[in-house]
């Protein structure tokens, strides 16, 4: 039997203490993962547990279950809701139903009651899961891929190489809706194994395309090795949500196949003339996420250093300052050993190969400068570089410290990078300690004044912190509002206020959730050290 995950939520803890032990989960194929006291709760729990099912009381403090099964609904696609409550209103129940909470209860819970409806949600998370793996769909599947002239037509799109008054043209015959003011471009790699076989993958790019369909019309065709999703919309796109679905369509197949995909997402453009740069913006973001093995996707403005390389170079060497950008050291190493055999069989003399690697050398130089990437010893400055290259006698040595070369910038631009990281966490905590009086600051809004995307700012937060961004913001006000409650005698309503907590209850929640006593109570504790 398969084992789903749940979230029980009550606001009343013998209820919830209850739910735990009156009913043997394991043997009906469920996991309690966590529980909560009301909704706001559920929610800080929903990233890091991806439960398959949440089971709510209605009446909860702060955020109630029907807000929370709404919130849910429109952003986690993969959890069901079930909600129960002591007030036998038919308007909660429609309410319920219109967000998509799949059974409704009635307090007091009888548990045989309970048990059912269990059985039955498992038999429906099973069926679910089953469908996935159908040969009959994964067949439909296959026969309903995009017809081959879609298929090229998307693809002269993209490469921009079909002029505007053919594709305006080309839209009309094949049916096609793309007169929306925004786009997106989702690139994709599935990460194949030997046993996967065609309709396995089809299945999983089925399972992309409805993920995506549910936030934006698209639609989906083939380049190469990468799946492509071109979605439009007639308002700006919310890339929080798009990274959220594929984070978890990722969960999904990864759950069913036993398989990772990549995901690179573009920019927006409000014209069809900017989607083909908007494919190289989400080939530029996959080609960088495929070398993190545990991320699903990356978002092409997350990137710290954006590539740009001189339109004079050679395509050995624009591909080997790609790799020098994304800090790839083994296929740094491969690439420029391709460039000197390439070198080697136009039979340079000494003289000529040294003018050769030196102006390559020159034009690795330029990437590291824009950057305002410093070096010292003997790669600083063009001069002493040049003195360096003229004085190496043989064609070994000038290979050598090509090699050795482009390795150091490697290094100089994973510095920066993790230097650009510390920047941006010091940044976010100035943000807090300078606003955290306001009751709307949040990650999101500290995300829009740093220009970065919600996700991939609370990885780096961590990364650098060891803690999550809530917490860090909590822990401030908390720190502030002790300050405020032994050198003032403002009430506590009036402390909550200035420390961002309008709500006088949620104030005294928090405050005692993290300081394990009410404000009052502190107060009073800390002055009666005080006199002592």
């Amino acid at each position: 039997m398969r084992t789903f995950s749940i979230i029980l939520a009550d606001d009343e803890q013998n209820i919830l203490y209850g739910m735990q032990k009156g009913i043997n989960w394991e043997e009906l194929g469920f996991i309690v993962a966590g529980t909560a006291q009301n909704g706001k709760e559920v929610l800080e729990m929903m990233d890091d547990l991806h439960p398959d099912l949440v089971i709510s009381d209605i009446k909860m403090p702060f955020m109630d279950g029907l807000e929370l099964a709404k919130t849910i609904h429109d952003n986690y696609m993969n959890t069901k809701v079930i909600l129960f409550s002591g007030w036998d209103d038919f308007e909660y129940a429609r309410l319920a139903i219109s967000y998509g909470v799949s059974e409704y209860l009635m307090k007091p819970i009888d548990y045989d009651e309970m048990k059912k409806l269990l059985e039955k949600m498992h038999q429906s998370l099973e069926d679910e899961y089953n469908e996935k793996i159908n040969w009959t769909r994964l067949e439909n599947a296959y026969y309903k891929s995009l017809p081959l002239l879609r298929q090229q037509f998307f693809t002269q799109m993209v490469l921009g190489t079909m002029d505007q008054e053919e594709c305006v043209q080309q839209i009309k015959n094949l049916g096609l809706e793309l007169d929306e003011q925004e786009y997106c471009i989702v690139a994709v790699k599935i990460q194949k194994e030997n046993h996967q076989d065609v309709f396995s993958e089809l299945s999983i790019k089925e399972t992309l395309k409805e993920a995506l369909d549910k936030i934006s019309k698209g639609y989906e065709f083939g380049i190469g090795d990468k799946e492509i999703f071109l979605l439009s919309a007639n308002k700006k796109h919310e890339i929080g949500k798009i990274t959220r679905t594929l984070q978890e369509a990722s969960i999904m197949i990864t759950r069913i196949f036993g398989v990772h995909i990549s995901c690179g997402i573009s920019g927006t453009g409000n014209k069809r003339e900017d989607i083909p740069s908007l494919y190289t913006q989400a080939k530029d973001a996959l080609e960088y996420n495929l070398v993190l093995p545990d991320e699903s996707y990356t978002y092409y403005n997350d990137l710290m250093l954006q590539e740009e390389v001189e339109t004079d170079w050679n395509a050995y060497v624009e591909q080997i300052g790609k790799t020098i950008t994304y800090c790839k050291e083994e296929e740094l190493k491969k690439q420029v050993e391709e460039l000197i055999n390439l070198l080697h069989k136009a039979h340079y003399n000494l003289n000529e190969y040294q003018m050769v690697i030196m102006e390559i050398s020159f034009s690795f130089a330029r990437l590291y400068k824009k950057y305002h990437i410093s070096s010292s010893g003997e790669f600083a400055g063009s001069k002493k570089m040049a003195v360096t290259i003229l004085a190496l006698t043989t064609g070994e040595e000038l290979d050598h410290w090509l090699l050795d070369y482009c390795q150091l910038i490697r290094l100089l631009v994973q510095k920066k990078r993790i230097d650009n990281n510390v920047i941006l966490v010091d940044n976010a905590k100035k943000i807090v300690q300078e606003n955290f009086s306001d009751p709307d600051l949040s990650v999101e809004s500290v995300c829009e004044a740093l220009h970065v995307s919600t996700s991939h700012f609370s990885k780096i937060f961590k990364q650098e912190t060891g803690g999550t961004f809530m917490n860090f913001m909590t822990g401030l006000r908390m720190g502030e509002a002790k300050k405020l409650l032994l050198q003032t005698n403002y009430k506590s309503l009036v402390i909550g206020e200035m420390v961002g907590y309008p709500e006088p209850n949620y104030f005294s929640y928090v405050f005692k959730k993290n300081c394990g006593v009410s404000p009052a109570k502190y107060r009073k504790l800390e002055n009666e050290k005080r006199s002592i």
